[in-house]
């Protein structure tokens, strides 16, 4: 087997300074990036000091408890043996499990590396039968726990490679269920991949979703990034309308959060289709991840961070949220529109431009329409005269009324006419 490239990094600085939150784990450690000495002395040395239920050393501390508890578990359902056994295969894989992480993981013992992978894997795994299956789990504590567990599951700097978790578990999901494995934990995640499953971990599951339902063809035949756009709010006074992606409104209304991955955008007969766009912290953290991965790992063409640079110029003022809002597109649990117009620019900072966008041809035919005067005139004509139904009922009596005085004043000079 060759060995694999590195696909799990650490966040750049320039994007990880604007919210750290976004890519620090709230509750659980997976993996070592996290696992550096200096950050294990603060957690010994802080586990009592704070009341901050939050507190993240506190909880770190008690999931690696919790870990323990897991294994041990594991260990009483399917024995010693096969414990071993997973030991073997982690040992036969370490050396492409250390070159899946970008920065070195030299200074982990092999021993102790080993431990550190099993203990995470069988985590993982008891974490996600417990919870697929809707069991209590008294381990975890608060109900809101498990939410909070699956969120640090997705980020960047908190996975392991997937190759060896579907190693240690594809035979046995296939003997507990009717579902592949892959299938298994995407059914965990709510995430609908139909074709390539071969992810390198579950942030790039993840931008898998989003990927998955991107229009290659408008990317492939004509590469080229967006460079200039009008704000919603400016091309809705040149007649562009907007409307939500019926398939994310569904998946929205199931309250599938992960599921909600479309990247799709279309413009036909003056209407731009596109998916919507939640704004709060959950969004957000999915969002920053995968754009994250994709500036990390160059192979991949940034179809997440095109869609943010595509939304950042749509939305530039408080009038573009409004509207997006009203028309379905944007859903604002923030309160102030302000506070989305924030979170939509700082998702782009420290974000390379690529080379080409997928949104390239409907960026060109969005400013076509702006730049066409008859469309403007009369979108002008429908916003002004016929914007609600009371005022295009004046209008229309207005324009009856000089209708009927244009014939009165016709009557009276043929009339008059008609008199000499």
């Amino acid at each position: 087997m060759e060995v694999p490239k590195p696909c799990i990094y650490r966040v750049p600085r320039k994007i990880r300074d604007e919210k750290p939150e976004a890519y620090t784990p709230r509750m659980v450690l997976i993996g070592p990036l996290h696992r550096s000495l200096k950050s294990f002395d603060i957690a010994k040395d802080g586990a009592e000091t704070s009341s901050d239920p939050w507190d993240l050393k506190k909880e770190y501390l008690k999931m690696e408890d919790l870990k323990k508890k897991y294994l041990e578990s594991y260990t009483k359902i399917f024995g010693e043996d096969f414990i071993e056994e997973m030991r073997k295969t982690i040992q036969a894989e370490e050396k492409n499990i250390r070159a899946s992480y970008e920065e070195s993981t030299e200074w982990i013992k092999s021993e102790y590396f080993v431990d550190l992978i099993l203990k995470d894997s069988v985590f993982i795994m008891e974490f996600i039968t417990r919870h697929d299956e809707n069991s209590e789990d008294s381990d975890l504590g608060q109900s809101s726990y498990p939410s909070v567990v699956t969120n640090d599951l997705i980020l960047l700097e908190n996975q392991l490679p997937y190759f060896i978790f579907r190693n240690l578990f594809s035979s046995r999901i296939s003997m507990m269920t009717e579902m592949t494995f892959d299938r298994f934990i995407l059914s965990f995640f709510d995430i609908s991949i139909e074709e390539k499953t071969d992810f390198k971990h579950f942030t790039d599951m993840l931008r898998r979703g989003y990927e998955e339902s991107v229009n290659e063809r408008n990317i492939n035949y004509y590469p080229r990034p967006i460079m200039d756009l009008k704000s919603a709010y400016s091309l809705s006074q040149a007649g562009v309308k907007f409307k939500v992606n019926a398939m994310w409104r569904v998946m929205y209304t199931d309250k599938r959060t992960a599921s909600n991955l479309s990247l799709r955008v279309e413009f036909e007969k003056g209407v731009l289709t596109m998916p919507g766009f939640h704004a709060n912290e959950t969004s957000e953290m999915f969002l920053r991840n995968v754009i994250a991965f994709e500036q990390c790992h160059v192979a991949l063409t940034p179809y997440t961070s095109n869609y943010i640079r595509f939304l950042n110029f749509l939305i530039i003022s408080d009038r573009d949220v409004q509207l997006l809002t009203e028309e379905g597109v944007v859903t604002n649990p923030m309160g102030p529109p302000s506070l989305v117009v924030d979170m939509v620019n700082k998702l782009q900072v420290g974000v390379k431009v690529g080379s080409k966008s997928q949104y390239y041809f409907i960026s060109r035919k969005l400013r076509a329409h702006y730049k066409s005067r008859r469309k403007r005139r009369w979108a002008t004509l429908k916003n002004v005269y016929f914007s609600d139904l009371w005022t295009g009922t004046a209008t229309l009596a207005a324009v009856f009324l000089l209708l009927l005085t244009l014939i009165g004043t016709v009557a009276s000079v043929i009339q008059a006419y008609k008199s000499f």
